[in-house]
């Protein structure tokens, strides 16, 4: 009888503490994080979509000329005549312009809608890069867009 009144408790004890025993649990004593139909596959996920993040967008970026961002700038410190590649969303297809920090236009190395290669131009200096499209607007200025010139002041 003490054996039964054992297992008894250490059962209820284990449901409470949400331990299943297979086997020894019912259907109707099941917990509700627990599928009853385990067996049946679970639907394959949506395809995700490469999209630009809830900062990057706007109601303003539904127009024909929506603005650009910048997501990481690699690497973050280089020196002058160093290639840094620009990552982001909404750079275009046709090249625009990259301005380093001092107002400096940087020589374009690729443009690609997602990613731009440029070099580090002498007289840049440490700040936010910007980058202005083809059809002519310029990012959102954030921490993705910064840049640290190895060796120079940074921009005032």
């Amino acid at each position: 009888m003490k054996t039964i009144l054992y297992a008894a408790i250490a059962c209820l004890f284990m449901l409470l503490q949400g331990i299943v025993i297979p086997a020894q649990v019912s259907p109707a004593f099941a917990l509700e994080s627990e599928s009853l139909n385990s067996d049946k596959p679970k639907a394959a996920p949506k395809e995700l979509k490469d999209t630009a993040p809830a900062e990057a967008s706007s109601d303003e970026d539904n127009g024909p000329c929506p603005q650009s961002y910048i997501k990481l700038v690699s690497p973050r410190a280089a020196a002058v005549g160093a290639t840094v590649s620009l990552q982001g969303w909404r750079f275009g297809k046709d090249e625009g312009q990259v301005i380093f920090p001092n107002g400096v236009p940087a020589k374009v190395i690729s443009w690609r809608y997602q990613n731009i290669d440029v070099e580090v131009p002498s007289g840049a200096v440490s700040g936010n890069i910007t980058v202005i499209t083809a059809c002519g607007s310029e990012n959102r200025k954030g921490t993705g867009s910064y840049f640290n010139l190895m060796g120079a002041p940074k921009a005032k």
